[in-house]
């Protein structure tokens, strides 16, 4: 009897806790293949354990007939305290750059120093939900295929394909509040996905789950091309970078009013719903900034010194680099992903060599087909909350830029923001960080002292951003101003009467939404109250089954201590060295609380389940000369596949006047182009 009540503890144990949801899903022994222990640095330099996140990566596959598979790379709160029922996924651009720039330079929980060693970024965003860096299209970063894509519509749909996949190896997620978020060329890629999202849970297949989307945050992003480009000329102006007594300027002046041209011919056809080349085709827009950076140059400065830095105008560089060297901690990073055991770390299946922009993919990416992302903007404003903030010091996307496509935009029945000049200030931690705009279901964020990775320059009030569009912030009168005031991760007073501002109904679950666009908030207000209720019920019940098992625990120690005090000293065996050796290897390294409880479960699992395997086994074998129906492909050539080049995102090809779009320069440029189908000439061109 006394031996069946340890294992009736255990039962009792283990059939309370399997009750509990858990933030990695309903398969440990899947979940565990993607598990990081470990990384350069992590155990030396994240102090106290406890704040090392909980961390799973590795390449999923989601298209086995081309052996295509992306890499992700998820970061949670390891703190129970803060675990929040929302799941972002964060994207950079290029095309072709990968979203480890995210990772490890903006908004997740580490940077990398000189020793290639992770160390602390306190202004992570995985406290305020899992993170999830992907990189795509396939062939950027880690990610790899044996062919590549070209077009918008295909990057939605194989995002869609490894959200299923995401979603098999952590099944208890689905549920979660859905956040897309990123920079640059993201502007292209997160308005698609959206919209893909918001179409696909419109008609759902039987078994299939629907995607709780509830926002989108754009950084500095490229949306609009040539009607942004127009901006080059005026921001240079308006920033004392050039003036109209330049020899070149009547040059300039030109070249704008050529892309005038072209933007007024686009706005005659904006909503004819036809794919046009004009409006695809960007390169007499762009040669704009081409021509500045290159007029501007100071050649008395220094070498290092010479080019304005196009992603932040009060920072030089070498030119024809203009930006390319920075940031500083860049040269940092690669040396970090090309080690060996980090790629074992990160569980790689394809040991790939990383690079930060895959000058292939970003020319094999021309996006012909697609019409730009700033069509999508009014339909997406429709269901859900679009957020886009700017660094004010960027130029390549600057603020002057976004402003002028939305002033022309019409949503939600109005065109453009009717107040402009009845700006917000955005306060962080007592200090004035920037302003914004809000109206009808879209802001815009204009964010003081950052660059083109406002994340980068200002970690702390980047994460803030998600409780602007989350309804975490108080909106109050600071200095005359009315002003929504957001505070330090934890450190919000909880006060009834300061927080969010009674505009609207929603207000605490969709900030950005006005009273114009009443169907939308009774929508997502009902949703909300829905999530809202059922979280409070779950965490309730939660607490109540935690507290049995304490209990139960307690209880059942005390009746075995007192049973073990009671027996005769005879029958009390010594230690067997077994016994000895467990004791010893108690006392070792402290590990993370939840990360040590977790691991040992998925261990437990893998021993009592071996013959069971979770997860298929990945395509060894690729599928060559077939076709597929899902839209163009270009086929990869491997010869040189080593030969890419480092580069920030957007900023590829930019001293070349003659370079379509800003694809990215690279090493491997003279190597043979793949045949593309040019929409204007109907013929091939290399």
């Amino acid at each position: 009897m006394k031996f069946l009540l340890p294992t009736f503890i255990i039962f009792i144990y283990t059939l309370l806790v399997s009750a509990l949801p858990t933030k990695e899903g309903s398969d440990p022994k899947a979940a565990k293949k993607y598990l990081v222990s470990d990384l350069p640095g992590l155990h030396d330099n994240i102090t106290p354990d406890d704040s090392i996140p909980l961390m799973f990566a590795g390449q999923l596959e989601i298209y086995p007939e081309s052996n295509t598979h992306y890499f992700f790379w998820k970061f949670s709160d390891s703190n129970q305290e803060t675990i929040t029922n929302r799941t972002i996924f964060w994207l950079n651009g290029g095309p072709g750059c990968s979203s480890m720039d995210g990772a490890l330079l903006e908004t997740g929980p580490f940077r990398i120093n000189s020793q290639q060693q992770v160390i602390s970024n306190n202004g992570s965003w995985h406290k305020s939900g899992d993170i999830i860096y992907v990189d795509q299209p396939a062939g950027t970063g880690f990610s790899y295929s044996d062919t590549y894509i070209t077009d918008l519509d295909q990057v939605a749909n194989y995002f869609l394909k490894f959200m299923e996949a995401y979603y098999e190896l952590f099944p208890q997620e689905i549920n979660n509040e859905i956040y897309f978020a990123g920079e640059s060329y993201a502007g292209q890629y997160i308005p698609y996905i959206a919209n893909a999202i918001l179409q696909r849970n419109k008609k759902l297949h039987e078994g299939e789950q629907k995607y709780d989307l509830r926002g989108v945050l754009i950084g500095n992003g490229w949306v609009s091309p040539n009607e942004q480009s127009l901006s080059y000329l005026p921001f240079f102006k308006d920033h004392g970078l050039i003036d109209i007594h330049h020899p070149k300027w009547a040059t300039l002046l030109a070249k704008h009013e050529q892309c005038q041209k072209i933007v007024n011919k686009i706005d005659s056809t904006f909503d004819d719903g036809t794919v046009h080349y004009y409006e695809v085709s960007s390169s007499t827009c762009e040669a704009i900034l081409t021509d500045l950076l290159e007029y501007t140059q100071d050649t008395a400065n220094d070498k290092n010194q010479q080019c304005i830095n196009m992603y932040d105008y009060t920072l030089r560089d070498s030119y024809p680099s203009c930006g390319m060297n920075w940031p500083n901690e860049l040269v940092n990073v690669g040396p970090f992903l090309r080690q060996e055991k980090v790629m074992h770390q990160l569980n790689l299946i394809n040991l790939k060599k990383w690079n930060e922009c895959n000058g292939k993919v970003g020319r094999t990416f021309q996006a012909r087909h697609s019409i730009p992302s700033v069509h999508l903007l009014p339909e997406l404003a429709k269901e859900i909350p679009v957020m886009l903030f700017n660094g004010a010091n960027d130029i390549i996307c600057n603020s002057q830029g976004v402003l002028s496509y939305l002033q022309k935009l019409q949503w939600n029945g109005e065109t453009g923001f009717i107040n402009k000049d009845n700006q917000i200030s955005w306060v962080y931690d007592n200090k004035e960080v920037g302003y914004m705009l809000w109206e009808r279901n879209i802001s815009f964020i204009n964010i003081y002292n950052s660059s083109h990775m406002v994340p980068y320059d200002l970690p702390d009030v980047s994460r803030a951003l998600i409780d602007l569009i989350t309804g975490e912030y108080d909106e109050k009168d600071v200095d005359g101003k009315k002003s929504f005031v957001t505070y330090p991760l934890g450190s919000r007073k909880e006060n009834d009467e300061s927080k969010n501002p009674v505009e609207s109904p929603s207000q605490t679950i969709d900030p950005i939404i006005s009273s114009s666009s009443s169907s939308v908030e009774s929508s997502l207000s009902s949703s909300s109250a829905s999530a809202t209720d059922s979280d409070s019920t779950s965490s309730k019940f939660t607490r109540l089954i935690q507290l049995a098992v304490i209990l139960v625990i307690f209880w059942g120690v005390y009746v075995l201590y007192a049973s073990y005090k009671s027996r005769p000293s005879s029958i009390i065996k010594k230690p067997t060295n077994n016994t000895s050796n467990i004791t010893r290897s108690s006392t070792g390294k402290k590990k993370n609380v939840q990360w040590a409880d977790q691991l040992n479960q998925f261990e437990d699992d893998e021993r009592n389940q071996e013959s069971n395997q979770g997860i298929i086994a990945k395509a060894i074998g690729k599928i060559t000369g077939s076709k597929d129906t899902r839209g163009r492909y270009a086929p990869v050539h491997r010869e040189n596949d080593n030969e890419y080049i480092d580069d920030i995102e957007l900023g590829e090809g930019i001293s070349d006047p003659n370079v379509d779009e800003f694809i990215i320069g690279s090493d491997d440029d003279d190597e043979e182009e793949q045949p593309r189908s040019d929409p204007a000439t109907h013929k091939s061109v290399s």
